[in-house]
C-alpha cells in the first residue's frame, strides 16, 4: 500500500459464534464485526477509513481474552481502547451505548435522554444503526420503548443470540422475545 497512510490492523478471532473480525488503530479499535465474514468486514472497513490494512492477530490478544470472558457468561465490561469515528452525535450515543450493564437493556429514547437530546429519538435509532463495533459497545442492549426488540444492524438473529447469552432472552430461535416485555431487563 501507499505509504503515508494511517495502519490499521486487523484479525479475525475465533468465538463460540463463529469468526468475529476485529480492527484497530494505534490509538483503538474501530471496528467489530459478527458476520464471520472476512470479505464483508474489509469491505465494510475500507468504506469507512482509509489506510493501509495489515493482518495481524497479535493485537488482539486482549480482545480475544475478553470475548472467551463473554462467552463463558461472565459479566463484564469490554475495556478497549477505542478510536471511535464518526459525527460527534455519534460518538455520544455510542458512549451511552457503552455504558449499559451486561444483562441490562435501554430504549432509543432512554438513550436519547442520556445524552441530553431527548427529541432525537430517531437520530439515535441511526447512530445505533451505524455503531461499527458491534458486540464490544453492545447496541444489541437497546429495544424500542414499549419493550420490543427493536432492530440490529447485523440481524435479529445475531442480537436473538447475544441477548441469549446475556440471560434476557429464553432462546436465539426466532421470535423468541414475541411474549416478554423487555422492557423488566431496563437499567
Amino acid at each position: 500500500m501507499a505509504s503515508g497512510l494511517e495502519k490499521i490492523y486487523y484479525a479475525g478471532l475465533d468465538t463460540p459464534l463463529g469468526t468475529m473480525w476485529a480492527a484497530t488503530s494505534e490509538k483503538g479499535y474501530v471496528q467489530f464485526n459478527m458476520s464471520n465474514n472476512r470479505e464483508v468486514f474489509i469491505k465494510e472497513l475500507k468504506a469507512r477509513i482509509k489506510a493501509e490494512y495489515i493482518e495481524d492477530p497479535s493485537k488482539f490478544k486482549a480482545l480475544k481474552a475478553e470475548l472467551d470472558r463473554y462467552f463463558r457468561g461472565e459479566k463484564f465490561v469490554f475495556k478497549g481502547p477505542f478510536d471511535m469515528r464518526g459525527t460527534s452525535f455519534q460518538v455520544d450515543v455510542w458512549k451511552a451505548i457503552y455504558g449499559i450493564p451486561y444483562g441490562k437493556l435501554t430504549s432509543y429514547g432512554g438513550i436519547a435522554e442520556q445524552i441530553g437530546r431527548p427529541k432525537a429519538v430517531r437520530a439515535v435509532g441511526n447512530a445505533v444503526g451505524d455503531n461499527p463495533m458491534g458486540l464490544i459497545v453492545p447496541c444489541h442492549r437497546v429495544v424500542w420503548g414499549k419493550g420490543g426488540i427493536g432492530g440490529f444492524s447485523g440481524g435479529l438473529e445475531w442480537k436473538r443470540k447475544l441477548l441469549l447469552q446475556e440471560g434476557i432472552l429464553p432462546s436465539a430461535k426466532d421470535k423468541s422475545e414475541k411474549g416478554i416485555d423487555l422492557r423488566k431487563f431496563f437499567k
